[in-house]
């Protein structure tokens, strides 16, 4: 881009002065026409307290001019800080303009904004997307640090720790049901936001849900796009996580901050929890390693991730064969499948996972590709991830979080460029390595279409490979592809396909996927529940995530799951949400 022929200061300037006077003098209208007739609102709990995404003038002037009803606004002001002060940029798929936070105040909260401005035809500037955040409820701000002493230094640490489990243990304000990166980040920030809650993981040691998988397992993410809330990694921390090491990251981060965890403990499976419209408490019985505990927690947060049981499809003549057959899930290690001829069904990121551990020692490999799939190689992943967090954290990670955030979903999707940053995808550097996938046999895309890695990430957590080699053997051929077919059934030592094709096998490996988690609430909650609070996971018709971060259809009962910056970012909205339930300031 070239030099503007204007100070970007002055034009945000004029733009936030025209919309904080119309907010404040409660004109809907104007303020809606300062953003084009085509452009963007997201709002994040400040006009109405939920997260939603309006298109469109005529939306938008709805929203607002519903908000506007019981919300007062002021003191609107340029963000200055560095990599929030106004700058030129692009705005829209192609056109230059500018982009700026801003800070402003409601009535009972602080809050922060960021906004796209462009130049129309007529030569005013408008707002091709506004997005508004709160940041912390007036006087229930985050605690931050402590002095680190006590009672005049009387007091010692271990006491006062001890002190604060008990009290928790015996009275927790919530439940996070789930120890996960999710469960802990959670609590950390409703530590700092005292809302005294306790962690219960069903696993008998915290990271177990990751020591348990496939040997060789990192992350597909890089570490920049990973660090936990308040704690970011070493710097010389590996780029792709190891599962080991996370696992034994989560263990440290209970300890470093201070929350209290119950391991070996879940809902007890003979009741299910039960909420009182009158006291507006639950009552849930834990099962603690085999005791049963019941607690009158205000709230509970379902942690557990957004998938659920292994889906392993029913096979005819499954007994008589005479070889493995297991799910991608139960695959630790390809050393038990040494020398022998192994099938995967699936083409997704575990079953390119699975090939390429096998190719170290198996006889032969056939991947079973059902349809056509996602395919986006790592480093493209890579190069557009380090967009918003770059590898060197120059970027604070909660202003990398909050402008990731501010482009709607729906609008991203338009753009098709969040995994095609640096030229990847079919017409660029990648374009040889998609070919060649298809003459072997593999039918992809790069997502290209809007229905990317990213996407399906946020619409059913899979349904994607993110390539960290299988291409290659594919490729080479180490990796024998069937594309289109099922497994219609096994013989003693083959396999036969829907086509009518058979080849030898001695294990088949389904990387099939996994059911919804939905399934394991209703398993906890039972159906009735359930049904009110309404589906986890997916994004609704607006681009917002469905039921996560967010207020669910039953009262106290809160949904979260997601990437690290959806859970680091999305674990203030959900604290924010429970404190403003507590103090009468929503309903529900």
């Amino acid at each position: 881009m070239g030099q503007l022929p204007f100070d970007p200061k002055a034009v945000v300037t004029s733009w936030l002065t025209s919309f904080a006077n119309a907010l404040q003098a409660k004109e809907a209208q104007t303020a809606s026409e300062s953003i084009t007739h085509n452009g963007w609102l997201r709002d994040s709990q400040v006009f109405c307290w939920d997260n939603r995404t309006l298109q469109g003038r005529d939306k938008i002037y709805q929203h607002i001019s519903q908000g506007l009803i019981s919300r007062s606004f002021s003191n609107f002001q340029i963000d200055t800080r560095q990599f929030l002060a106004p700058e030129q940029g692009q705005v829209g798929s192609s056109h230059e303009g500018i982009l700026s936070g801003f800070l402003f105040e409601t009535g009972v909260q602080w809050c922060q904004g960021y906004v796209q401005l462009t130049q129309e035809s007529d030569g005013v500037w408008r707002a091709f997307v506004v997005y508004m955040a709160a940041s912390d409820i007036k006087g229930r701000e985050e605690a931050g640090r402590e002095l680190g002493h006590y009672c005049g230094h009387t007091v010692s640490w271990p006491t006062i720790l001890g002190a604060r489990r008990r009290e928790i243990e015996a009275n927790p304000h919530a439940i996070i049901i789930g120890g996960g990166q999710t469960g802990v980040t959670v609590a950390a920030r409703f530590k700092q936001m005292n809302i005294p809650a306790l962690v219960i993981d069903i696993s008998p040691r915290l990271g177990d849900a990751w020591r348990n998988r496939y040997d060789s397992l990192t992350l597909h993410t890089p570490r920049m796009h990973d660090h936990f809330l308040y704690q970011r990694y070493p710097k010389n921390w590996p780029l792709y996580t190891p599962k080991d090491k996370l696992a034994n990251w989560i263990e440290h981060y209970v300890d470093a901050q201070d929350l209290t965890v119950w391991t070996s403990s879940k809902p007890a499976e003979d009741s299910y929890p039960v909420y009182d419209e009158v006291t507006k408490r639950w009552t849930i019985i834990i099962d603690r390693a085999g005791k049963h505990v019941t607690l009158h927690p205000v709230h509970i947060i379902c942690c557990m991730g957004t998938v659920g049981t292994p889906i392993s499809p029913e096979v005819k003549n499954r007994g008589a064969f005479k070889g493995t057959v297991i799910h991608g899930s139960q695959c630790k290690s390809p050393l038990p499948f040494t020398n022998k001829h192994v099938v995967v069904v699936g083409a997704g990121n575990t079953a390119g996972d699975i090939c390429l551990d096998l190719s170290v020692c198996v006889d032969t490999i056939t991947l079973i590709q059902r349809s056509e799939s996602i395919l986006v190689p790592i480093e493209v992943a890579r190069v557009g991830l380090s967009r918003f967090w770059p590898d060197d954290g120059t970027i604070p990670t909660e202003i990398a979080d909050f402008k990731a955030c501010s482009t709607p979903t729906n609008l991203a999707r338009t753009y098709s460029k969040m995994l095609k940053a640096g030229g990847g995808g079919e017409s660029g550097k990648y374009a040889a390595m998609y070919k060649g996938l298809r003459e072997k046999g593999m039918i992809v895309n790069d997502g290209a279409d809007g229905e990317g890695s990213y996407f399906q990430a946020l619409e059913r957590f899979g349904g994607f490979m993110l390539d960290v080699g299988c291409s290659k053997l594919v490729i080479s051929g180490r990796v024998k592809v069937k594309h289109g077919v099922e497994v219609a059934e096994l013989k003693e030592d083959s396999v036969v396909f829907t086509d009518g094709s058979e080849i030898l096998a001695d294990a088949v490996i389904f990387a099939t996927g996994y059911h919804s988690i939905n399934d394991e609430l209703v398993r906890i909650f039972g159906k009735t529940t359930v049904d009110r609070a309404g589906q986890m996971w997916g994004l609704d018709e607006e681009g917002e995530l469905r039921n996560v971060y967010r207020p669910t259809g039953h009262p106290a009962l809160w949904y979260c799951g997601g990437g690290f910056r959806d859970i680091r970012y999305g674990s203030k909205q959900l604290a924010m949400q429970i404190k403003a339930t507590d103090l009468g300031l929503r309903d529900g």
